[in-house]
């Protein structure tokens, strides 16, 4: 998010708070001769004594970005069983794993293929963490392979484990990674070449179809519940005692720093 777009919210929110105590200050000033000023006027004089104590709105916005962050991490407790499913859900990692991250991603998006080597990287280097990929193919609606890519990728974890999913997700998002840098369409022919490559299919019967739309369908609704609307986006807690005071929350992509601190944090370190 940019800093002019950050700010504008924040400046709106603080003008409103700010009002009142910025006019009592003006009148006293002037011996209780109190003057009727217009919305315009008081707009004025709250957005110039912003500018000149600028501190202000980096103070607010810390405190808002605080607040909807707890919110958001309060509404995932209730939801844990069901990002912590195993039958339904590509997992890699050991079962009694400390830490989990969840991931939700789309196989059509920059900023899930920029991340995935991030995850890759982190992934090896730590032994007490599950691995959860939620699939979530937000750009169904325009892009086919959005939507293929995810009902595959379910298809290869029922059939091939999750190493063999690993190898599917990464295959596929550096693939995919690749045509978008080159500014060609990744079309379903291209995806099946790639697919069929990493030494896997996506033909599936219409049972098993039936299936992956139904997985996907709940993960949908599961990421609304959440409040999660772009990918990607990672949620990290303690496995066997999810609490707000350990999770987090992170929309968008992330370094392996921020993802390790958060994996730390869910440790309880």
């Amino acid at each position: 998010m940019s800093k002019e777009k950050f700010l504008k919210p924040v400046v709106t929110v603080l003008i409103s708070s700010l009002i009142a105590s910025v006019v009592s200050v003006y009148v006293t000033t002037n011996y209780f001769k109190p003057k009727v000023y217009s919305s315009d006027e008081l707009g004025k004089i709250s957005a110039n004594y912003l500018v000149k104590n600028p501190k202000y709105l980096v103070e607010a916005g810390k405190a808002l970005e605080s607040e909807k962050v707890s919110a958001s991490v309060e509404r995932i407790i209730p939801y844990a069983s069901a990002l912590l499913d195993t039958k339904e859900t590509p997992n890699i990692g050991p079962d009694d794993a400390a830490v989990a991250v969840i991931e939700f991603f789309d196989y059509q998006c920059i900023y899930c293929m920029r991340v995935t080597p991030v995850v890759e990287s982190v992934m090896n280097q730590t032994n007490d963490v599950k691995y959860f990929f939620k699939e979530f193919p937000i750009f169904a609606g325009s892009k086919p392979v959005s939507a293929m890519g995810a009902a595959t990728g379910l298809h290869v974890y029922q059939n091939f484990g999750a190493e063999g999913y690993r190898k599917y997700h990464n295959n596929m998002m550096a693939s995919a990674h690749s045509f978008m840098s080159s500014q060609r369409n990744f079309q379903i022919a291209d995806f099946n070449v790639v697919v069929e490559k990493s030494g896997f299919n996506s033909n599936f019967s219409e049972r098993e179809k039936t299936r992956y739309e139904n997985v996907i369908s709940g993960n949908m609704q599961l990421g609304e519940a959440l409040g999660i609307n772009g990918t990607p986006g990672f949620i990290i807690m303690n496995m066997k005692k999810p609490d707000a005071a350990t999770m987090s929350f992170i929309p968008g992509a992330l370094d392996a720093t921020t993802l390790q601190d958060a994996i730390n944090k869910a440790r309880g370190v």
